[in-house]
């Protein structure tokens, strides 16, 4: 695993080195900062990838408030910059795309109003692909047809481009928050009486009635997820760009804030959580009230599946209205794999603003029932007791002797 801090070094972990236990601080194996190395970033690390089609991890993606895309490789206990992209601009987001068909472009989300499009190839920051009125906040490869990006912004829009076509051409579609029914065929027999058909690219089409904070694709490529800063996490079919109706409830937080980053949900494909679903995890994000939250929900439908919280943490009054970018409360970023050291469920990384990454396993000792469950409890028992007053009130002094 691969990390960056607004310090801004790079780390590099080894994740096996904890085993089965528990109880475990993982040791950076290789690291990269300016002092270390003349090439090194300068500013606040935005985002981080691990090229993916190297048999051995050995090459990184960075991106970078000195306005660059750096190319480094992994030659432990090192960290070395190769190459430097210099974007002129502000990036807030990259994605490479893993489809073994894909090309070899990475496309940055920057504080220009287009997607820059970096071609590995050549070296150079070939062309933008233009449609946003804002800067790019998130941007994402579609996993099964590589061709295909979404790209999310400050404009409240998502819009999805074709890289195969040049100029405005290449934006081709645009998700309609107020559209639960999508592209529909002509003559099509389950579209609604009323349906009035729609162009797939509105320059008036809105995804979020806020910037877009995050877009991501399911694995399959059936659907595409968003978060807004209304808010809200929405889900779309990606075959009609109709908004499912998904609610994810009350609890969901991302509050406004004049500091621009990415805040995208983790996805987690089917069978590796909740049988046969998949399931999206939120760190809520709330600019002055951060509370070192997670939320796990069932992606389809939105079903609640459990809260974990950053263990630890005192709230106090003093401290509520006062940023908490710099503390633990604050998750800045979440990551996966399956089967981890512990060789059961998943492992799951988070990023905190106090410059930590906690791990989280899933797994729960059978002897220590969670907190859920004890809070579960203790009302069942509640309700006994209540119904066994219920009973003796009916059965009088007498015979409710006679029954104990």
């Amino acid at each position: 695993m691969v990390s960056g801090g607004a310090d801004p070094s790079i780390h590099l972990w080894d994740l096996e080195s904890r085993g089965s236990e528990l109880e475990h601080i993982h040791r950076a194996c290789a690291s990269v900062s300016k002092p270390s190395h003349s090439a090194a970033h300068t500013h606040a690390i935005t985002s981080l990838s691990i090229y993916p089609f190297d048999p051995v991890p050995s090459t990184i993606f960075s991106t970078a408030h000195d306005g660059s895309l750096k190319w480094s490789a992994l030659q432990s206990p090192e960290i070395t910059p190769i190459h430097t992209f210099n974007l002129d601009c502000t990036p807030y987001a990259h994605s490479f795309s893993s489809a073994p068909g894909s090309t070899l472009l990475v496309a940055v989300a920057t504080s220009e109003q287009s997607v820059r499009l970096v071609d590995l190839r050549s070296g150079l920051a070939t062309h933008g692909l233009p449609g946003h009125n804002a800067a790019v906040l998130s941007v994402a490869w579609a996993p099964h047809k590589p061709y295909l990006l979404a790209s999310g912004s400050v404009d409240n829009r998502v819009i999805i481009f074709d890289v195969r076509k040049g100029g405005h051409n290449s934006a081709i579609a645009t998700l309609d928050m107020d559209d639960p029914v999508g592209l529909v065929p002509p003559g099509a027999e389950y579209a609604p009486a009323s349906y009035q058909p729609r162009a797939a690219f509105s320059p008036t089409a809105r995804a979020h009635n806020g910037p877009v904070t995050g877009v991501r694709w399911t694995s399959n490529g059936s659907h595409i997820v968003t978060t807004g800063q209304d808010s809200r996490i929405r889900v779309w079919d990606a075959a009609t760009g109709a908004n499912t109706l998904v609610h994810f409830g009350p609890r969901v937080r991302n509050s406004s804030t004049s500091h621009l980053a990415e805040r995208a949900p983790l996805l987690i494909p089917k069978g590796f959580m909740t049988a046969g679903h998949e399931t999206l995890i939120w760190p809520n994000f709330n600019e002055q009230d951060d509370r070192g939250e997670m939320f796990m929900f069932e992606l389809r439908e939105g079903t609640f599946i459990k809260r974990l919280k950053v263990p630890g943490l005192a709230m106090t009054t003093q401290s509520r209205g006062r940023s908490s970018a710099l503390s633990a409360a604050r998750i800045n970023d979440l990551v996966w794999r399956g089967n981890g050291a512990s060789g059961e469920g998943i492992e799951l990384f988070s990023a905190h603003g106090d410059g930590t990454i906690r791990s989280w396993v899933s797994h729960e000792p059978d002897d220590e029932p969670d907190s859920e469950e004890e809070a579960a409890e203790a009302t069942c028992k509640r309700k006994r007791d209540v119904l066994e007053d219920i009973y003796k009130g009916f059965l009088g002094p007498e015979e409710s002797k006679s029954y104990t």
